[in-house]
């Protein structure tokens, strides 16, 4: 892994140092352009859950944004439920993402998406101090914490999303 200073990194960041400068300082240069989570967390020597696995979809017509641990799969079925509206659920596939977004599925900004449409958090995400989501490049990745994660995207938390339904350990 290397981390590069701010000046050779993309485009993109122009938004994180408007949001929130202090990001700036936890982006990450992958050493290959790996599409899965597996192969990020095995990049970045860590847990697989830890990195973020966006998924876009269309929930009743509105674009929606789920953010999910990446060794955690998406209960569509709770997401409308969630957003508490009624209709149906399509995840997008690569054209669809273009056609939405401009960029391939690996090219997203997935901070700067969330600030343009609703945005659910897998709760599960908490159980990482540090999280790693896509940053405008197959091989950049910015890392951030839960909280953080919150406050930039504004995101819905939920339970729910994840299948099985995550929850924390009782005390």
């Amino acid at each position: 892994m290397v981390i590069l200073p701010v000046t050779s990194i993309n485009a993109g960041v122009s938004l994180m140092s408007v949001i929130l400068p202090d990001l700036l300082d936890n982006i990450h240069i992958l050493a290959s352009a790996s599409r899965s989570a597996v192969g990020i967390a095995h990049e970045m020597n860590v847990e697989e859950g830890a990195v973020i696995n966006p998924i876009l979809c269309q929930v009743a017509n509105q674009s929606t944004l789920i953010m999910m641990a990446g060794d955690k799969a998406c209960d569509a079925a709770q997401v409308c439920r969630v957003l508490n509206i009624k209709g149906s659920v399509t995840t997008l596939g690569n054209e669809a993402i273009v056609a939405l977004t401009g960029s391939d599925i690996d090219d997203l900004f997935v901070l700067e998406l969330a600030q343009g449409m609703p945005t659910i958090l897998d709760a599960s995400l908490k159980r990482f101090v540090m999280l790693y989501s896509r940053a405008g490049s197959p091989k950049c990745l910015i890392e951030t914490t839960f909280n953080e994660l919150k406050i930039l995207t504004g995101g819905i938390i939920s339970y729910a999303v994840a299948s099985p339904a995550w929850h924390p350990p009782k005390k």
